[in-house]
């Protein structure tokens, strides 16, 4: 038995079953029951001469999409979002324009687009490869049996940290931004993303990310506005600038506060923190556009990065654990990494994040209020 296999078990019993709970609990659909876009004819198609690509940035590995390059004769192009917001945005000024292939959404996100009719119905017959994700990959409750996505990644939000330059114990999202004051001699990033930093913000304060209350809402609001003077960047794309030891402090995903640390082995001066107590656990997924351009070369992406080598090159570089468990004796330790295959404390205590419209543009004034403070 691989290592990790009874932690897959406890996934599916702890942080799925949560997924299915939190969406209940916002009033979210886990089905289908809005728009849906159906697949095209695709059978006997000839793939097409491009793959247009919607990623967030630095989030596939290029030596990956040089092999598809190369197995296929499709001419890779991709273009980078900042946030599932973006995403969504993007998508729907773009509805019934054949504008993008292969795109990355969260679970929530995959719940919402899909009931929009934006994401296209996946032909299974052009994804063979799908026989190698794990079987609790394949029931997830925002899409049961990957009927319009397949998992990407999973990951945590938390923070990563110069520990020559940050001296203070940091261990919780409370400890973060009680800090936040004392480190106006460091250079601190936030990511550009709304609901993200709002709901790790919340869990500071004690309240789960997902609350609807107006009074926890108006305490984030003043936490955030307190703490803008110490923020000196807001940007999605931050990894280079930490390796190249120009952030000290900064809200991080797990995998690219990995890329960081190993990036600077040799400094030995990054700590990356999953946060005690509660905080954000996700999950990305491959998707097609529903007016996607070329249809037969996304279904071949996705079979093709579903091929247990492939894969294992994209654990390798997001240091995120991947859908197929025969990649994982491919990467050695990083599968043994406990901010790659999670504690039980991540799986019973972090929070999927699920949004409504109101809940989003509630979080959206609170943020544009933060970004011009």
């Amino acid at each position: 038995m691989h290592p990790t296999s009874a932690r897959m078990n406890r996934r599916e019993l702890l942080g799925l079953g949560a997924l299915a709970v939190g969406a209940a609990a916002c009033g979210g659909s886990t089905g289908g029951g809005g728009a849906t876009a159906s697949s095209q004819n695709l059978s006997g198609r000839k793939i097409e001469g491009t793959l247009k690509f919607y990623n967030w940035a630095q989030y596939v590995n290029p030596e990956n999409t040089k092999a598809y390059e190369a197995a296929t004769g499709v001419n890779f192009e991709e273009s980078d979002f900042t946030s599932n917001e973006q995403l969504l945005t993007k998508l729907q000024t773009t509805k019934g324009q054949k504008t993008y292939d292969i795109i990355v959404p969260d679970a929530d996100h995959v719940r919402i687009e899909k009931d929009l009719g934006l994401l296209m119905k996946l032909d299974h017959s052009l994804i063979p490869n799908l026989k190698n994700l794990a079987p609790h990959w394949t029931q997830l409750p925002y899409d049961p049996g990957n009927v319009y996505s397949v998992p990407k990644d999973t990951g945590i939000t938390g923070f990563t940290l110069r520990s020559d330059r940050v001296t203070a114990e940091l261990h919780t999202w409370k400890d973060f931004f009680d800090f936040l004051p004392h480190a106006s001699n460091l250079t601190v990033n936030f990511i550009e993303s709304p609901s993200e930093v709002i709901g790790v913000a919340l869990n500071s304060l004690g309240y789960s990310m997902n609350t609807d209350d107006e009074g926890q809402l108006s305490q984030v609001r003043d936490l955030l506005l307190s703490v803008k003077p110490y923020v000196d960047t807001v940007n999605e794309v931050y990894i280079n600038d930490f390796q190249a030891g120009k952030i000290d402090l900064g809200i991080t995903y797990s995998g690219d506060g990995l890329r960081i640390q190993a990036a600077r082995k040799k400094e030995g001066d990054i700590d990356v923190v999953a946060p005690e107590g509660k905080s954000e656990i996700w999950i990305d997924n491959w998707a097609i556009s529903a007016y996607a351009p070329d249809p037969v070369a996304a279904h071949a992406w996705i079979n093709f990065i579903l091929e247990p080598d492939v894969n294992a090159k994209e654990m390798e570089y997001n240091a995120l654990e991947v859908p197929t468990p025969a990649s994982y004796p491919l990467v050695g330790e990083l599968a043994k990494n406990p901010l790659v295959v999670f504690e039980d404390r991540i799986l019973n205590d972090y929070e999927i994040l699920f949004t409504t419209p109101e809940r989003q543009n509630t979080r959206q004034r609170i943020w544009n209020e933060f970004k011009a403070a």
